[in-house]
Formats: structure tokens, sequence, C-alpha cells
């Protein structure tokens, strides 16, 4: 009855665990037990070499865990901390039971064998069930984790985490511990590279946005090629690596028997061998024009994101545009509308990554990359470039292995490509990924062989309909159907001008709540009407569909309002007075953003109405 229990709520939330637990091909077992501790509760106990290691206190686990877990009952508000080990739950119950509310815990479970003892002999429905804590078991849901931490870890709390084992866990699983440390400081340097990446470009990002919409007239949704393809037809992804040099005139080999999908830095390299690629893939939101400048350009099939830069639209003017992925609210109604679709789509960061996950969601099942180095060659980062200084004190490098071994250098940004490729081969089992790059960084989970071979291995056949199943989707936003886009920037630009009205309202409402607290008559009525103001007022901008354009624009404005969010004043009024003020700034800030975000929407709204 427990187990069934547990398993209910296993299903409720964590539907992938419950898909390998509940089925009866799991074996238990026979060096983990689960034992009666003498004042109440279970204890794990862990069978090693003829020797039995309690994972808790034979005595009293519930005592051992409040003592244990005593030094994380006072966690900051929002803070996150990572727990190495689940055992028999009692050290995350404590840490339901004593932290505040809005702190969330990441239990990451070593053992598969002890999350089967705990789900068959102890109950932890609660554990479960709380929002506030979520569960990886290693080799079931090893996904999650960075899922996980991606959603709860934030600017504010970033210096505020914790990370913790369990009682004996970390001699236990030594090997493991390490792995998990690793990860987290991986995920850290991602959230540190994606946050200031925000930041330095969250305007352009903006711009772009609402620059693009223009674009979409007669546009196309790549998320509708999902299925067209045969599903024996390869695919070629071509990066701009130093080692494209080796293999790219093999390219004239491939054409017509594999989907070649040429990354925007690889273009001018494969036009200038004669090869137009059957499509192209591009989603920096500052690409320089200079990789665009080639002939016919805008005849071959182009994949862009949402914040793609808006001057390469314009320059390229692609007779055929696909849009992949949008964060955007307005932009998935917008596609509803017109009865396609487009969402976000996790792409890895890169625009190479970003060709792989749509040749994954597209449902092609050989996927052969080139170009691919992610590392320095000769201190050369792309083919055909010259080399940079590198100084060995910069912190923005490391080394990995390349494919002969070898220590070679790499960005810590590519390093995240690389760990998103080897994660996505591993995840997608039923893909053959592999890596023709002949160079740069080893790529585990990959198959490596040279181009020459993988050409003779996969493709072998012929397909004389790409270009047909590329132009199969229909074009969106045509005749009528542009009014879709011309009334969504109508109502973006009414919702700005009534998001600056009240703004206005809410700065001045800031500079009276300080001018409150710092006089002798504290007025706690207007006090409570200026706070239920301001309140009203983030919540609508929270709510309002313009947001991500708006957060986006003022990604530097929003990490200085959130960088020191959680770190108060000990006073409660100079605390209050220090957020009135650091309010007051931030509302100051949006206003100055406002006419230029009306002004992008207006500009946008002219240009298709001339067209």
């Amino acid at each position: 009855m427990l187990y069934e229990e547990n398993l209910a709520v296993l299903q409720s939330k964590y539907k992938s665990v419950y898909d390998v637990v509940h089925a009866d091909t799991w074996i238990s077992a026979s060096h983990i037990s689960v034992k009666p501790a003498r004042k109440g509760g279970q204890v794990i106990v862990y069978h090693k070499q003829e020797r039995d290691i309690y994972l808790n206190s034979k005595y009293d686990p519930f005592h051992e865990a409040n003592k244990y877990m005593s030094e994380y009952f006072d966690m900051s508000d929002e803070s996150i901390l990572f727990m190495y080990g689940l055992s028999n739950g009692s050290c995350v119950r404590e840490f339901i039971k004593h932290t505040k509310k809005n702190v969330k815990c990441i239990v990451y479970e070593p053992c598969a064998d002890i999350f089967m003892q705990v789900i068959k002999n102890i109950d932890i429905k609660d554990i479960l069930e709380s929002d506030r804590v979520y569960i990886v078991v290693k080799g079931i849901n090893d996904d999650d984790f960075s899922v996980a931490v991606s959603k709860w870890l934030q600017l504010y709390n970033k210096d505020m985490n914790k990370i913790m084992a369990a009682p004996k866990y970390k001699d236990l699983f030594n090997e493991g511990h390490a792995l998990f440390m690793q990860e987290i400081k991986e995920l850290y340097e991602k959230f540190y590279i994606f946050s200031n990446t925000d930041i330095r470009l969250g305007k352009i990002f903006a711009i772009n946005g609402l620059r693009n919409m223009v674009f979409l007239a007669g546009c196309r949704s790549g998320i509708e090629l999902q299925g067209k393809f045969p599903e024996d037809m390869p695919a070629v992804v071509v990066a701009a690596g130093p080692s494209l040099e080796k293999n790219i005139k093999l390219l004239k080999d491939v054409k017509g028997k594999a989907f070649i999908f040429a990354t925007d830095t690889a273009i001018p390299h494969i036009i200038n061998i004669g090869i137009k690629p059957d499509a192209i893939i591009s989603i920096d939101p500052t690409k320089p024009l200079d990789y665009f400048k080639v002939n016919d350009i805008e005849d071959i099939p182009f994949f862009v994101e949402m914040y793609a830069t808006a001057e390469v639209l314009e320059y390229v003017k692609a007779k055929n545009l696909f849009f992949m992925s949008s964060d955007s609210t307005i932009w998935s109604e917008l596609f509803q509308k017109a009865g396609s679709k487009i969402f976000s789509m996790g792409n890895g960061g890169s625009v190479a990554t970003a060709a792989i996950a749509n040749l994954i969601l597209w449902g092609f099942k050989t996927i052969i990359l080139i170009g691919q180095d992610l590392a320095f060659t000769g201190n050369r980062v792309h083919a055909g470039e010259d080399a940079i200084e590198i100084s060995k004190a910069d912190t923005g490098y490391m080394t990995v292995k390349d494919i002969s071994g070898n220590d070679v250098l790499i960005e810590k940004g590519y390093y995240i490509y690389l760990k998103w490729i080897e994660n996505i081969a591993l995840k997608y089992r039923d893909i053959e990924f592999i890596d023709a790059t002949e160079g740069g960084a080893f790529k585990k989970n990959l198959k490596q062989m040279t181009f020459k071979d993988a050409i003779d291995k996969y493709c072998a056949a012929s397909y004389d309909n790409i270009s047909d199943i590329l132009l199969s989707p229909p074009r969106l936003f045509t005749g009528e159907d542009i009014q879709f886009v011309i009334a969504s920037l109508e109502h973006m630009k009414c919702d700005f001008e009534n998001i600056k009205e009240q703004l206005l309202v809410c700065r001045d409402d800031c500079i009276k709540g300080k001018e409150i607290l710092e006089s002798e008559k504290i007025n706690i009525d207007e006090l409570r009407r200026i706070n239920a103001s301001i309140k009203k007022t983030d919540e609508m901008i929270e709510d309002c569909d313009e947001t991500v354009f708006l957060k986006k624009y003022a990604a530097e404005l929003e990490a200085d309002m959130m960088v020191d969010m959680y770190h108060e004043e000990t006073d409660d009024i100079k605390e209050t007075i220090r957020m009135y003020e650091k309010s007051r700034k931030y509302y100051d800030g949006l206003l100055k953003i406002m006419p230029e975000l009306i002004k992008l929407a207006d500009n946008s709204i002219t240009q298709l109405n001339i067209t």
C-alpha cells in the first residue's frame, strides 16, 4: 500500500522516474536494506564487503537529521540547497520543516537502488509532493538536474546557495560526489555566461524581436518540418571551425545525398567551393553582415530565431524565411492565428547546436558534424580567419582533450556547447551522431570517423526532393493575415503607453514613501496605499505579453535591481527606505526605455503598412 501511494505521487510529478520505477523489471538490490530505528523511523543500511554501513542513526534518525541540518535552517530567501543524497528522507523533511517557504532544495540521489528501497519501504509522499523540493536520481532522470538548476538559479541568489551531503554519502559515493560538485560548477559557469550575455545583449535582443516582426510577412514556421523528411535521410551540419579546411570539398559528394545544413559563419566557405547548402541557420543577435555577402544567398532557405540580427534579415531578403523559435507569447499567438505554431526550443546556445536541435525535432536519425572543432587550432577558432592572442592567465579559457588525446584550449562558452552536444547524443540514443570534424575537441557519446568514411557509410542514397520538402510548409501572414501582426503591434504600443503612465505614478509613490518614513510623522494608511499601488504596477508588468521585450531591453536595469534584492538592512524602516529608493531608480530607468520601445513598435507598424 505504501509503495503504491509513493508511486501515485511519482506518476503525477516525476513521470520519467515513475516510468522506470514502476516497471516489474527492476531487481531489488540485496546490498541495501531498510531497518526500523529504536525511537521510530527507518534506517538505510548499505552492505559493503561484509560490513554494514548505517546511513542514519540506529537509535533516533529524526534527532540526528535535525542536528545535522540545523546550520541550513536560516538560509536566505529564494536561495537553493543542493543536497547530495536522499537517504531515508529525514534530512529533506527537516529542510522543509525549518527553512523559509521560498527556499528550494535540489536533491541528487547517486544510488538508484537506495531510491527504490526508500520508495518501497518509507512514506515520502510529503517530500515528493513538495514544490520546494526536486529529486534527481542517477541513471533515471539525470537531465532534470540541469533543468531544476536553470529554473531556480537566479542573479539574486547565486551567492546565497549552499551545498551539502547527507550523512555517509560523501565517503560511500565519493566518485559520484566529485561529479556532483563538477556538475554544479559547470551549471554555474553556464549561468554566468548566459546571464552576462543576456545583460550585455538584452537591449539588442528586444530591438531584434520587435523589428523582426516586419519579416513575419510571408515567412514559414520551421516547426512544421517535423516528420517531413525521410527517416533514412542523413543530415550534415557544417560549422566553421579550423578543421573545415580539411574536408569542405567533400561536400560536393554529399549534395543530393544528405540534407546540408550550414551555419552562418560557414556560408562563405561553402559558396566559395561552388556548393549551395540546402539551408542556412543563424541565431546570433549581432552577426556581422560580412558572412552573408555571397552571390544568390537570397535563394537559399534561411532559418532564424526571433532574436536573429535584424540587419541580416534586411540585407539577405531571403525568398524563403523560416522562424524556428520564439520565447514571446505575442509571437506564439500570432503563429496560432495564422494556423501554425512556434515555441521556445532549447537550442544549446550556439548556431551549430541550434541546427542539431532542429534536426532532432524534424526527425533525422543520422546527424554528421563537420567543422565543429569547439577548440583552438594554432590559436584559430574559425576557418580562414587569423590567429588571436590568448593569455595563459585569461580565465575565459580552459583545456580539454582533442581527438588524439592531447590537451587543447577551448573557450568556456564553447565548453558549454561541447557538453550540450555530448549530453544530447547520450539522451537520443536512437539517433546516430557522427563527429566527422577531424580536429578540435573530443566529443563523448559521438562516433568518431573521417568525413570521407561517414559519406561512404551513410550517404549512399540520392534524394531529389529536399527542396520540395523544405518548401512544403505554407507561407504565413500573407494577404489579410498581415493585419494580425499590425494589430498586435498596435496593441503592444498601447500597452507600452499604459505602462509608462503607471510607472510615473509608481516613481512618485516611491519618493513619497521614502519621505514619509524619513519624517517624524508616519502615515500608515498612505504607506499602505503606496505599497498597493506599487504591487499593482509590478503585477501588471509581469502579466503583460510585452514583458519579454521590456525585460530584455531593461536587462542591465533588471540585474541591478535584483542582484541585492535579498541583502537586507537589519532595521526594518531603513530596509524599506532602501527599497523605495532602489525601486524609484528602477522605475526611472524603465521610464527612459518606454519611449524607445514605443518608437520601435511604431516603426514596425509603418513598415508593414507600406508593404
